[in-house]
């Protein structure tokens, strides 16, 4: 199913392409789980990126979950994932704390790759707006939308962070690798108190723990020449 047209530059030539943003089915498993591989073997620090599964995929391409896919000539050039988690021990849901009826109501942001000759025109953006309105129009009933980044993948951080999710926690998963639980509410806002900033390095961890458990959330991500920095602050209820 068509959702979105667009344009995008190829790197390796510097034209402007045509693409078409698509919803993939069970009939896409096996173009999909070769696009996965090529991008996860041509990253250069693979912990960083935690692939799905072939049980996930077909979970995900079932009803277990939305898939769009970026095309260019009929070439598949990006994908995006979500994935409902239901009663699975993975759900975020247990991690944030909530109620096994709100984890019914957990969606999870998966996997987000971009062929490197099509990277720099925003599509991991544009397939995040796509993919959640297409979660909104098809399954209103989800509430809270999560997901885990590892601390050195700088641009699935900005990723979330563009899309207003914050850090509520930083725990091992997947073998033992640190991971940020990003969160956000689907049918509220989130307001930052502005004057409550503070910077903490992202391989601070504990002290970012200590800032959590104090009611401080993760809201951005910078470098500079001391290091990589989580920018960190309360919420509050209102602007």
């Amino acid at each position: 199913m068509e959702l979105y047209q667009g344009e995008a530059v190829r790197k390796s030539d510097n034209v402007k392409t045509q693409y078409v943003m698509r919803q993939l089915t069970d009939n896409q498993f096996d173009e999909f789980k070769a696009f996965q591989h090529k991008i996860v073997a041509g990253l250069e620090d693979q912990v960083t990126l935690q692939p799905l599964t072939d049980e996930e995929i077909q979970y995900v391409l079932g009803e277990g979950g939305i898939l769009v896919g970026v095309y260019v000539e009929n070439r598949l050039i990006a994908v995006r994932a979500l994935l409902f988690p239901g009663d699975d021990e993975e759900n975020l849901g247990r991690d944030l704390g909530l109620s096994y009826e709100e984890q019914m109501k957990v969606v999870h942001q998966e996997i987000s790759l971009v062929d490197p000759d099509y990277r720099g025109n925003g599509l991991q953006q544009t397939m995040a707006k796509v993919i959640m309105q297409e979660l909104k129009f098809t399954n209103p009933y989800f509430e809270h939308v999560c997901c885990t980044v590892s601390p050195s993948n700088l641009p699935s951080m900005r990723d979330k962070f563009k899309q207003e999710m914050v850090v509520v926690d930083v725990k091992l998963k997947y073998g033992n690798m640190p991971r940020y639980i990003f969160y956000k509410p689907l049918k509220q806002k989130l307001f930052v108190d502005k004057d409550s900033y503070i910077f903490v390095r992202t391989d601070k961890t504990e002290r970012q723990r200590d800032f959590m458990a104090s009611g401080y959330v993760g809201v951005g991500i910078s470098r500079t020449e001391l290091g990589t920095w989580l920018a960190m602050a309360r919420l509050k209820e209102s602007v």
